[in-house]
């Protein structure tokens, strides 16, 4: 018999009230939070950001099986190996097993997503109770795990995921000075677990896969140094200069390492990456983002529903003095130097969720008390007390985080997957030959999802290398879109599918590997012969189907994609036309 709705919520709201609990082992909350994520991991059946995909599975796919397009960024050494070796071991351990060829290389990867998704929620609740106590820490771990940001966009194998995970463990072993102590003393005795040389051990690891979180450590380090006490202020200067430093020397030797193992010769990517998103400022090529953004745009859509509680807390901090507002003084400076750069997404915030899921604990807290009951416990009186109770906070956070978490999982962009999927059954059953997307470049996942040796191609989007280059660079996606029709007749060329062999082997734009030693990028505006599959969106499909249909095409799979896109040329349906002859 059904559960009536009422005894449905109650047994979920004392579900979420365990997360965390004191009586609880350690090891109990690592379990759980893992069951979580795991649980979590199997819902994302979507494709967000096209990051997840081209700056992590594609390059360890390729890396490890020889084959899958690389992007520029990797072309010219713009990005570091150290993320995607991650997946590369997870694919190493399936080659050798011999399971790269079973569903095991759609999900595998997935699993490791789920520990380092696990491994911030523990660490929140670590690092939440070295600041405020286990009372809150509990109110920290569950906001963190009905999160919509953790659930849905640090779920996947981004490297801010990783980036997150490895500072939120560093923020658990920071030394973070207390207010209220009466007589702070620097490392371990000044809080119990604080450890500068653990949390630069972390914070390193957090800057080897991501180097821009050397910002993030940067404001961490300033904000340290002038917080120390009067007392003995010099020396511990000094140590914390030399320990930062003797770290920093063995961070960059094992980034080095790390890069010429993936990239087979000695780079570093981070003056790569300077030279082109600082020095030269082409990171706008993908979107000018206004001043301010990460304020009004990326804080309210990280914590949503949180965010009141945030900022109360962080007030609550300042007006009690019982917790430290280190963490959201960091968090404060490192959102405005990463506001400096014209293009800003709101996933390079990620690291700070932690300290956002702390304050807003402190907060909840202060409304309603411990999320478990403690009779010893006296709760805290206020005004809104007959406002907010326990129940009504986490039915609030579930309701305003957990549909959307659903919704972006399992529905928003999953047409694109799908696909995918369906191209990769017909690969299987040898009825692909070529595959081509009509789409803005990186619309879909690639030879990660697909696993199969089968040339695939689409519209580059490559963006200049130098500002001069600016005016004249040409943009195949753009040039498609603008006059889709012109395109096709220019582009394509009459050519026999059967010997495209030549074509592969020659490094041409069919060339499945990306890129070689012998050869160079696929050049934009190549003509190509016509693949047996195309990949287009509805909306550019109303604009071309006719020309398709008298190039012998017909559609074989359409499959929804979202509701809303932000862009129009992604809107509608991901439909797939295949050549009459592979039409199923």
């Amino acid at each position: 018999m059904p559960m009536t709705a009422a005894k449905s919520t109650s047994r979920s709201n004392s579900s979420l009230r365990n997360i965390g609990s004191d009586a609880a082992a350690p090891w109990q909350l690592v379990l759980a939070l893992l069951a979580l994520r795991l649980g979590n991991v199997c819902l994302v059946q979507t494709f967000i950001h096209p990051d997840e995909t081209w700056q992590s599975l594609e390059v360890a796919h390729r890396h490890v099986f020889g084959y899958g397009f690389i992007t520029w960024e990797w072309r010219h050494a713009l990005r570091g190996f150290a993320h995607p070796m991650l997946f590369a071991i997870v694919y190493h351990i399936l080659a050798l097993l011999r399971l790269d060829d079973t569903s095991l290389i759609l999900v595998a990867p997935y699993v490791l997503v789920a520990l380092v998704a696990a491994a911030i929620d523990y660490a929140t609740f670590a690092f939440a109770k070295r600041l405020s106590g286990s009372q809150m820490a509990s109110w920290a771990v569950l906001c963190s795990a009905v999160s919509w940001t953790m659930g849905s966009g640090v779920v996947r194998p981004l490297v801010n995921s990783s980036e997150t995970m490895f500072t939120a463990l560093a923020f658990v072993y920071w030394p973070w000075n207390q207010p209220s102590a009466t007589s702070p003393v620097f490392s371990d005795n000044r809080k119990p677990g604080a450890s500068l040389p653990t949390a630069l051990f972390f914070a390193a690891l957090s800057c080897i896969v991501r180097p821009t979180s050397a910002v993030l450590w940067l404001c961490a380090g300033i904000v340290l140094l002038v917080n120390q006490p009067r007392h003995n202020r010099i020396s511990r200067t000094i140590y914390i200069v030399t320990t930062t430093l003797i770290t920093a020397i063995i961070a960059l030797l094992a980034m080095l390492i790390v890069d010429y193992l993936g990239y087979k010769k000695w780079v570093f990517p981070p003056l790569q990456f300077f030279n082109f998103n600082v020095q030269q400022d082409l990171g706008t090529w993908f979107g000018e983002s206004p001043p301010l953004y990460h304020l009004y745009v990326s804080m309210p859509i990280l914590f949503t529903s949180m965010l009141p509680f945030v900022l109360h807390g962080i007030y609550t901090c300042f007006r009690t003095k019982h917790v430290t507002l280190e963490p959201a003084i960091v968090a404060a400076l490192a959102s405005f130097l990463f506001s400096l750069v014209g293009h800003m997404e709101y996933r390079f915030l990620y690291p700070l969720l932690p300290i956002g899921f702390t304050y807003a604990a402190i907060s909840i807290h202060s409304l309603v008390g411990p999320l478990h009951t403690n009779s010893a416990i006296k709760k805290p009186t206020t005004r809104v007390k007959s406002i907010w109770t326990k129940r009504n906070i986490i039915v609030y956070l579930s309701l305003t985080n957990v549909p959307a978490t659903l919704y972006l999982n399992l529905v928003h962009q999953r047409g694109v997957v799908d696909a995918l999927k369906y191209l990769r059954n017909q690969a299987i059953s040898n009825n692909v030959s070529q595959i081509g997307f009509l789409m803005p470049c990186h619309s879909t996942p690639f030879y990660s999802h697909l696993h199969k040796t089968i040339p695939m191609w689409f519209l580059s989007c490559e963006p200049p290398l130098d500002r001069a280059h600016l005016n004249t660079h040409y943009w195949e996606a753009d040039d498609f879109e603008q006059n889709p029709v012109d395109f096709l007749h220019k582009i394509f060329v009459a050519q026999d599918l059967q010997s495209t062999d030549e074509t592969l082997n020659a490094g041409g734009v069919l060339d499945y590997r990306g890129f070689s030693s012998n050869s160079n990028a696929p050049v934009p505006g190549q003509p190509r012969p016509w693949p047996s599959h195309l990949v287009l969106y509805n909306i550019m499909a109303e604009r071309i189907g006719h020309v398709l249909v008298d190039r012998g095409y017909a559609e074989c799979a359409r499959f929804f994609n979202t509701h809303f896109n932000g862009d129009a040329r992604r809107k509608g349906d991901v439909v797939v036309y295949c050549q009459a002859q592979k039409t199923k």
